[in-house]
């Protein structure tokens, strides 16, 4: 009996932490929606927030930033944020990196997953074409830009050094 009871116990109370992770995930990832909304409403290019959303130690801080807006030549418009969330997962902190990609009324139109914070782009050119600078062992990605005058492309390929770099794919998950 007592050997059940244990057994009983053991498992409730792995079902509640299995919980507590994909809870901890959802309320970081509604702060980060929140956080992003906000940086889109004020719409201050340039402008990057850092916020702790797993209040770890150790761990990065989410980060983003507004870049501004993006206009096609067939006069489509769209705000761009590059996005660095960082979210808890069981003891550690794990993160991921994206272009996000809005419309003029701030409603969510896909990403573009680029991997490392450092991956993202620095900032929006003429309205048409993000860019990104030089980092250390990304030679390649100097003054790299992708233009965006005929659209979202769907993919694009981001160079890093002569030894290759990362497709990147648009996606609206």
């Amino acid at each position: 009996m007592k050997i059940i009871s244990k057994s009983i116990l053991f498992v409730l109370t792995l079902f509640c932490f299995s919980f507590t992770d994909k809870d901890n995930f959802e309320s970081e990832f509604e702060q980060l929606q929140k956080f992003e909304s906000l940086a889109l409403k004020n719409a201050n290019i340039g402008k990057e927030y850092t916020y702790d959303l797993t209040n770890k130690e150790g761990c990065n801080k989410t980060k983003i930033k507004y870049l501004g807006v993006i206009k096609t030549n067939n006069g489509k418009q769209y705000k761009v944020l590059s996005s660095f969330f960082v979210f808890s997962a069981a003891s550690t902190c794990h993160g991921t990196s994206n272009i996000k990609i809005y419309n003029l009324d701030n409603k969510y139109l896909g990403k573009y997953n680029v991997g490392m914070p450092e991956d993202l782009p620095n900032e929006i050119k003429n309205n048409k074409s993000i860019y990104w600078t030089k980092i250390k062992d990304c030679d390649l990605r100097a003054n790299f830009l992708i233009n965006f005058e005929k659209g979202l492309p769907e993919r694009f390929f981001l160079p890093c050094s002569q030894k290759g770099g990362d497709e990147i794919i648009f996606t609206n998950e």
